[in-house]
């Protein structure tokens, strides 16, 4: 490091904020300073860096699938927004099984993580959130509101997204409204997405009927099995939420498969406003999540609590927006 910064004119101590703290290294000398590294065939040993530090420059992330690209957008904003500031990350992929997520956080804290990110909360989980704080090992939620006041997230309000698109459908007068959405009895925001739409349809007098709800894991061809037996009901909805972008596409498929169209014999909605649902045909009324600069906000929040060391929490609600497109419409029976 101290040749590298002789060849380049500046401070060892620039030299090792440039490959630490990028984002506080003018890009000029940045980039110069990159290119001398490339030129002499200089790698900088993280492992010694870090241990000279007492502090790692890793950070841990865990989603519940690589299969969804809306957390590819939430994950492409944490990788982005960590590499600016001079951090890498470990992604671990739990599947949605909470054992795999409790074991996933177990190795993370054993390989010392500066901090994790988590996308929502698992009950199962929950003791182990306080262990990580008592071991100086900051955490950030992300994809939901938490109640607990001692947790720390970056999220949005899913029950009042899913009350905002069912009161959509519930406002063209339909009133069979079927909902295709995720485990929602293992996921706490599924379940929050659940019962904002049961909400809704109470509130306007309407009886849930739990033979129109059918939870489903992620994926194209659970879309498509769940509306197929949706449409086999006798009244059939007139209406579906599918509490999911992926899903919804299946269910398109399931509804055209059957002879039908949408909007015109049957209206769909969605959540998450991932980049097909705009370019489907017809296009997708769907609930725009900001995914993207959820991951961002969460990397910045977490670095902040590594950083600063306080023990205050951070909790930032973000909005959501319902995005009216063209496979809705008013049932005129």
């Amino acid at each position: 490091m101290k040749d590298i910064a002789v060849l380049a004119g500046v401070s060892k101590a620039t030299v090792s904020r440039a490959i630490r703290e990028p984002h506080l290294v003018h890009p000029e000398t940045r980039a110069r300073i990159k290119r001398i590294m490339e030129t002499n065939g200089y790698v900088y040993d993280a492992v010694a860096g870090d241990l000279s530090r007492k502090m790692t420059s890793v950070l841990g992330l865990i989603i519940p699938t690589i299969k969804a690209s809306i957390f590819a957008s939430s994950t492409h904003g944490i990788q982005e927004k960590a590499h600016q500031l001079g951090y890498t990350v470990i992604i671990g992929n739990t599947n949605y099984d909470p054992e795999i997520e409790a074991d996933l956080l177990r190795h993370l804290v054993q390989r010392r993580v500066a901090g994790v990110i988590l996308t929502g909360l698992s009950p199962q989980i929950r003791p182990m959130i306080s262990d990580l704080a008592d071991r100086g090992i900051p955490c950030v939620i992300t994809w939901e509101t938490i109640k607990e006041e001692n947790l720390n997230f970056v999220g949005f309000d899913n029950f009042k997204a899913a009350y905002q698109v069912t009161s959509y459908l519930l406002s063209l007068k339909h009133t069979r409204i079927g909902l295709i959405c995720g485990p929602y009895d293992r996921v706490v925001r599924v379940k929050q997405r659940h019962d904002g739409y049961r909400a809704a349809l109470e509130e306007r007098g309407l009886v849930y009927d739990p033979a129109l709800v059918i939870g489903k894991d992620y994926s194209l061809i659970e879309g498509k099995e769940a509306m197929l037996r949706l449409l086999d009901l006798d009244p059939r909805p007139t209406a579906i939420f599918a509490a999911s972008d992926v899903l919804a596409m299946g269910a398109l498929a399931g509804i055209r498969e059957q002879g039908l169209r949408v909007p015109q014999d049957i209206s769909l909605a969605g959540f998450d406003d991932i980049d097909f649902a705009a370019y489907c045909h017809p296009p997708l009324t769907t609930i725009r999540v900001p995914a993207y600069e959820m991951g961002q906000l969460a990397v910045k929040v977490l670095l902040d609590l590594i950083t600063s060391r306080e023990t205050t929490q951070r909790r930032y609600t973000l909005a959501t927006d319902l995005i009216v497109r063209g496979s809705c419409r008013e049932r005129t029976e």
